[in-house]
């Protein structure tokens, strides 16, 4: 059990100090290579949930309640942090294009896309979820000159571009607005070096297609490209 504790207090240690050190985004400066830092970062913090996992099945049986809710707290607050510098980096991203960063929908998520000077996102949702809205006829939204930098929208004003709602049956979007059999999560995450640009970039490619069918293919950006995830 002690194993377990110096364990995740290390992880939460090192997460402190990486988003509080040099390499805040608010110290350093941040531009469109930092988001590929990120993705490739992933494989150096891909194995933890697994080394999380194996070191509390060890010892499980021994851990008493008040124990597993100060793991659980030690969790959430390392979580956090990452969240807090993800949130960071995506914003400097998106603001060095003069838009906002949109908000990401919770249980669903957005792939990005960079063409012309314009920022083109897809919102899909989450098996399981469908959107509040109907978009069959709307597959993404975009901010650029012609849009004064504000984010088309259903929704008026701010940065809300869709809503993802709990449903058994998909019928507001089309069928690629939606993470087939997974979720936004599984989709960002790389756990080993061989599923590098998988997932992700599968879901980036599609939506990279359907632009090509309303013409949308000059000065592509691949480094502004990305797949965000909502709560």
């Amino acid at each position: 059990m002690q194993k377990i504790f110096v364990f995740i207090s290390a992880v939460y240690f090192k997460s402190y100090i990486y988003a509080s050190g040099s390499t805040n985004p608010e110290d350093s400066g941040i531009h469109a290579t930092d988001l590929v830092k990120i993705k490739n970062n992933t494989l150096i913090y891909g194995s933890l949930a697994k080394k999380i996992k194996d070191c509390i099945d060890a010892d499980i049986s021994n851990i008493d309640r008040s124990h597993i809710n100060t793991l659980i707290s030690l969790l959430q607050e390392t979580l956090s942090i990452y969240k807090e510098h993800q949130s960071k980096v995506y914003e400097k991203i998106m603001n060095s294009t003069n838009c906002k960063m949109p908000l990401a929908p919770k249980n669903g998520g957005l792939v990005c896309v960079y063409f012309d000077s314009v920022y083109y996102c897809k919102p899909m949702c989450n098996q399981g979820y469908d959107f509040s809205f109907m978009r069959r006829s709307r597959l993404y939204e975009k901010c650029g000159s012609e849009t004064g930098f504000s984010w088309t929208s259903q929704y008026i004003g701010g940065s809300r571009l869709a809503e993802c709602i709990a449903s058994s049956i998909e019928v507001s979007g089309v069928s690629s607005a939606y993470f087939r059999t997974d979720k936004c999560q599984n989709v960002v995450r790389k756990m080993k070096k061989e599923q590098m640009e998988s997932k992700e970039q599968k879901y980036i490619d599609e939506f990279i297609k359907e632009l090509e069918k309303d013409e949308v293919n000059k000065d592509h950006k691949n480094e502004f490209d990305f797949v965000v995830c909502g709560d």
